[in-house]
């Protein structure tokens, strides 16, 4: 408190305002204070109120605890009097009764421990013959003797009068593991015994007393482990074993699983009931004492506790319910389902073949059929996932099908890199060996060359129509230019492909009945299975088609790289010891691999029938296509048709390639010929061209009305340029079988020769500087000569540049000699034309093509006064080169005396041979030359009959039987 003295300094030092500011200030710090005070009284009294409040709890805590425990030792003492010890009753006297009881007392504990003595054998015998829940019931029986003794008056007495108790017991507990141990694994592998696996779930329950929810959970574990399992991945393992076991496991843990946990007709599933049969004892084979097989007098000695024991269930064993039972199987087998699936695909993985896939698919299919009831089974799997499950379609189907699909598209991966491997090789040869190279590039003598296996096995026995590549013999092959090499390449591919097919056609389920006949009863499952199976060989023959029209087409793009990239091949060094065929040869190597690569892009279709089938795979299961196809027909198919087309087309592009090559210097090598020709002067002209012509005899009215006869010159041959330069292309172009060159190839080949030449001559004629009447008659000659032979009739523009040529010319040659040699060139023409026919034929264009007949000659009567041939370098034609066919617009028709034309056709051209000069000097007979006639007419008859004989036999598949 102030003193006075401050209060009277307060007031003398400040003034009213400033006093009541610190009457203020004093008065706020005296409530804060009091506020403080009483906050600080507050809280401790609290803390008091509560330990005041837990002492209290303590004390009522503490006087139930020893309520509890006096309510123990009453309960343990009335169990000593009358559990275990037995009941009284009678009351003896006292001497007897002291003697009674103990003697009672003392075969009651030799009983009990003689129990614990024998129990662990018959444990042994019980849990190896897998009998897990009487095991269980001894074990928990042994466990509450063993309590029983531990709870006796004299406990410690009894452990030291029979130590072995303690022994006993210890190797028994040991048992506890072992039970849970073998029931778990009976649980996780049983596939057939519903009522082993119901007894071991029982031993698991009783022993580790869980509920029914915690077995379950522990069930699935269980299955999860095993089904998992049996689809990893071992070394030694075989993917069908696997694959059955993990389809007949989770078939047979869904039906232990409605089996066990589903509730039945009394809303009670199978394991409460036999959880109340167990605890309740409601027959002796129930009971675990019995199980001892010890004598009535030796039990009679145990408590009423012992001998009435039953085994008492501490978890919930209510049933579960069919919807919570729904949803966690549900769950499971989603979850089963999605692992195996990652298993399965890498277990699939180690087969190779298609066979091996429909064995594994029948073994599942075998399994459905002995372990499936399918209205039964339908009912489990509504009950257990909601909807059906078809083991077969859910499980297994997918992994199958999507690992055939991968094995077709691997066959079919390494057939295509097989047949690329021997391509590269056969021109790896080509380039590094000259003789490889040279047979292939001239296959001139492989063509006509005789050999013994020309004509088809069993020829007389077999039609044309009924015989298939194979079995068409050498001539076959020779007639379409298709080498040794490309056979063997053709042949290896046919031949992968064929097993590829044969791999495939196991897929199909066509023996399935026969497969199961004990089963055929069973018309739902079959009916399932050949559906699921139609269905799956259909969707794998719409694969392999187009997995085959894919490999195919990417096939024909690879050959053509592989030929584009050889296109700058070098030659090959002429070295001193190869022979002169091979030193000589026609074709560089890269000229020789276009038409290697090109020829095997036409014999591909040809001698492999098994692409067709690939790319027309999706219509095999079409009975009338697979016997057009065993029977060689034509098959239309869209896929088949876009492969061939990209064959003939990858054909045409290789052999135009090789041909273009070949034109490459044709108008050079023309060009420069005529060029020295046009330029050696007027003289050396003049005598090279008159060896080409002809004498003709013309007669004119003189002055007086006499008839005048004179002779002239008239061309008769085309320029000896022009005819060598045409016959070592066409000779070129026969060795390689000009007849097995593709129609559009031979009509790109004919526009080009026929351009190439057009251009030479415009270029040689507009570069010479003099061109005489006699030379300019002479290239006249070869333009209409090119007119009529070489111009196709829809090239326009080439027909406008010959035309203007011509009339160039013609203005060289004087009008009045022009009239009078126009009309014999003309006729020499189509006899030039009609010439050339067979030598020229390849490069011919088929509707100039001269039909055979009768020409008129001016000089028919008389032999010709020049009958030279052209002097020409002299060009080997070994073999029959190409035969054109000429186009006829009408039908046509056989005359009788169709040979007369022809032979005196031949006739009048054989007079103008020099070889034959001879024969104009030494006439025979008219009788000796009919004779003659006649003889060769019988002989050319008799080669012609055994000819066409040979040929009806062996090409066209005539029967030899007679009529």
């Amino acid at each position: 408190m102030a003193s006075d003295d401050d209060v009277t300094l307060l007031f003398e030092n400040n003034s009213v305002a400033q006093v009541r500011e610190v009457l203020t200030k004093t008065r706020n710090d005296i409530e804060r204070k009091k506020e403080d005070l009483r906050v600080m009284v507050g809280e401790r009294y609290r803390d008091l109120i509560e330990a005041a409040d837990t002492i209290s709890e303590m004390r009522e805590s503490a006087k139930a605890i020893c309520s509890n425990i006096h309510t123990m030792e009453g309960l343990c003492g009335s169990l000593q009097q009358r559990g275990l010890i037995g009941f009284k009753t009678k009351s003896l006297p006292v001497n007897g009764t002291d003697r009674s009881s103990s003697a009672s007392t003392h075969y009651t504990l030799a009983v009990q421990v003689k129990l614990l003595v024998t129990i662990p054998e018959t444990l042994w015998s019980l849990t190896e013959h897998k009998q897990y829940l009487q095991a269980t019931q001894l074990l928990l029986l042994a466990h509450h003797t063993h309590t029983a003794l531990q709870l006796s008056p004299n406990a410690a007495k009894v452990s030291t009068w029979f130590p072995v108790i303690e022994r006993q017991w210890a190797s028994i507990t040991q048992f506890r593991s072992t039970i849970v141990r073998g029931c778990s694994h009976l649980i996780s592998t049983e596939v057939d015994d519903i009522q082993a696996v119901l007894d071991a779930m029982v031993s698991v329950m009783l022993v580790e007393g869980c509920n029914s929810s915690e077995l379950l959970s522990r069930v699935l574990q269980l299955r999860h482990s095993s089904l998992i399992l049996a689809v990893a991945s071992r070394p030694s393992a075989i993917a069908k074993a696997q694959i059955s076991q993990f389809v007949t496991l989770i078939v047979a843990s869904l039906k232990i699983i409605h089996a066990i946990f589903a509730e039945g007709e009394d809303g009670k599933s199978l394991l409460e009931n036999r959880l109340q049969e167990i605890a309740q004892g409601v027959s002796d084979g129930t009971m675990p004492l019995p199980l001892l097989q010890e004598s009535s007098m030796t039990l009679s000695f145990l408590p009423q506790s012992i001998r009435q024991f039953r085994p008492t269930v501490h978890g919930n064993s209510d049933s579960l319910g069919n919807d919570y039972l729904q949803k966690q199987v549900r769950e499971w087998l989603n979850s089963v389902l999605g692992e195996a699936s990652k298993a399965l695909s890498t277990l699939l993985s180690f087969t190779t073949s298609i066979k091996a896939l429909a064995m594994i698919r029948s073994s599942v299919w075998e399994i459905c059929q002995e372990n499936i009831e399918w209205n039964h089974w339908n009912k489990i799997t509504n009950t257990l996932y909601g909807s059906k499950l078809d083991p077969w379609d859910s499980v297994v189907r997918n992994q199958v099908t999507d690992r055939a699909r991968q094995v077709i598209s691997s066959q079919l991966s390494a057939t295509k890199e097989a047949v690329m491997q021997m391509v590269d090789k056969l021109i790896a040869d080509i380039i590094a060996d000259p003789k490889i190279a040279l047979e292939e590039g001239d296959i001139s003598n492989f063509v006509w060359s005789e050999s013994v296996g020309d004509l088809p096995e069993r020829v007389g026995w077999t039609s044309a129509t009924s015989r298939n590549v194979s079995q068409a013999g050498g001539l076959y092959y020779k007639t379409r230019g298709y080498t040794s090499r490309l056979q063997t390449i053709c042949r290896a591919f046919n031949s992968r492909l064929t097993a590829l097919l044969l791999d495939v056609s196991n897929y199909s389920n066509g023996q399935s009945k026969d497969d199961f006949p004990s089963v055929l009863h069973k018309e739902t499952t079959l009916d399932i299975e050949s559906r699921n199976g139609s269905e799956d060989y259909s969707s794998l023959l719409n694969y392999l088609q187009d997995a085959s029209t894919s490999t195919f087409i990417q096939l024909v793009s690879e050959l053509q790289n592989l030929a584009n990239n050889h296109k700058n091949a070098p030659a090959h060094e002429i070295h001193q010891d190869w022979d002169e065929d091979i030193a000589t040869a026609t074709f560089p190597p890269a000229s020789t691999i276009l038409v290697v690569v090109g020829r095997l892009c036409q014999a591909l279709p040809n001698v492999c029938p098994q692409m067709q089938i690939c790319a027309s795979a999706s219509n095999l299961n079409n009975p009338d296509f697979a016997r057009r196809v065993s029977l060689g027909s034509k098959i239309d198919c869209e896929s088949w048709s876009k492969v061939h087309e990209e064959l003939q087309n990858a054909s045409s592009r290789l052999f135009g390639l090789f041909l273009s090559m070949l034109t490459g210097t044709l108008q050079s090598d023309l060009q420069s010929s005529l060029m020295n020709e046009l330029s050696s002067g007027e003289t050396a002209a003049t005598i090279s061209a008159f060896a080409t012509w002809e004498s003709v005899t013309i007669e004119e009215e003189g002055e007086g009305g006499n008839v005048i006869k004179s002779s002239i010159q008239v061309p008769a041959h085309p320029t000896p340029a022009l005819t060598q330069v045409l016959t070592q292309l066409c000779s070129s172009i026969n060795c390689v079988a000009a007849h097995t060159i593709t129609r559009n190839a031979q009509l790109e080949l004919v526009s080009s020769v026929c351009e190439t030449v057009i251009s030479a001559y415009e270029s040689s004629i507009n570069e010479a500087k003099v061109i005489n009447q006699t030379m300019a008659l002479q290239l006249i000659f070869d333009l209409k000569f090119i007119q009529s032979v070489l111009l196709p009739r829809e090239n326009k523009d080439a027909a406008a540049r010959l035309a203007t040529l011509i009339q160039e010319l013609e203005r060289k040659v004087d009008p009045f000699d022009l009239d009078v040699f126009l009309p014999h060139m003309t006729l020499r023409v189509k006899v030039a034309a009609h010439r050339v026919q067979v030598i020229l034929g390849t490069i011919l264009s088929r509707d100039r093509q001269v039909l055979s007949g009768r020409i008129q000659s001016s000089s028919s009567s008389t032999a010709s006064a020049n009958n030279a041939l052209p002097l020409i370098l002299a060009v080997e034609i070994p073999r029959f080169s190409n035969v054109p066919l000429p186009v006829s617009t009408s039908r046509p028709s056989i005359p009788s005396s169709i040979s007369a034309p022809s032979m005196t056709m031949s006739s009048s051209l054989g007079n103008r041979s020099p070889m034959k000069s001879g024969l104009s000097k030494d006439q025979s007979s008219p009788s000796t030359a009919r004779r003659e006639a006649s003889s060769a007419a019988l002989s050319a008859s008799r080669s012609a009959a055994s000819l066409f004989s040979a040929m009806s036999s062996s090409w066209f598949g005539g029967s030899s039987s007679s009529s």
